[in-house]
Formats: structure tokens, sequence, C-alpha cells
């Protein structure tokens, strides 16, 4: 399911498939992605690339496309990898940068920038 709150600049993405499921958090107000990954049990963050990224309108399109049409027809596909590297618990100044929605998702998991 996806929530777009526009006043905020913030889309809840939650994806409930078993041992799959995550929580995303984009926040454009503070231009950060969050992830968390319930299998993995961890927090993966990524700075916004609006060369990359849709923007917060074009979000609600491209949802109601894969819904209707099952395949997005769009040139902004994105995929992220993370590789497994040095992880960290979020320090009172990653939460002041990162804010609050990404912090109550993460908080407590170790955070892979």
């Amino acid at each position: 399911t996806m929530t777009i709150q526009n006043e905020n600049q913030i889309v809840d993405v939650h994806v409930r498939s078993g041992l799959y499921s995550s929580d995303t958090i984009f926040d454009y107000a503070r231009g950060y992605i969050a992830t968390r990954l319930f299998s993995r049990n961890a927090c993966f963050i990524m700075k916004i690339n609006k060369d990359d990224i849709p923007e917060l309108q074009e979000l609600g399109r491209l949802a109601f496309e894969r819904k209707t049409m099952q395949t997005v027809y769009s040139p902004n596909n994105v995929w992220v990898e993370f590789r497994s590297g040095h992880s960290v618990l979020g320090a009172l100044r990653d939460w002041i940068v990162y804010g609050r929605p990404i912090q109550q998702l993460c908080s407590g998991l170790p955070l892979y920038q």
C-alpha cells in the first residue's frame, strides 16, 4: 500500500509479502529515503537523487499505472543495490538530519547509509 501526504511531502510504502515485507518512507522535505527490511532487522537510508527518483506529484500516477496496467511504462524505474558494510545505530545527529518519520521507522535498528 502507498500513502501520500502532500502537505508533509512524505510517502509511506508498505509491502506485505511474508519474508520479504518492508516499509519505506520517501521524505521529500528532507531529501531521504529509508527502507526497513523486516527479514534483516535493519534500515537502509539513501539520499534522494532527483535525476533517478520520481517527483512526489508523479508517484501517484506511477502507482496508478502499475495497479491498472501491471507494468509501469516509464523510464523512472529505479533499482537500488545496497552492499553490506558499516552500520551504525542512529545517533541524535543522524535523527536531526533524517527527520522524525525516518527516526520512527528506523529507531533501534542498524542503519546502512
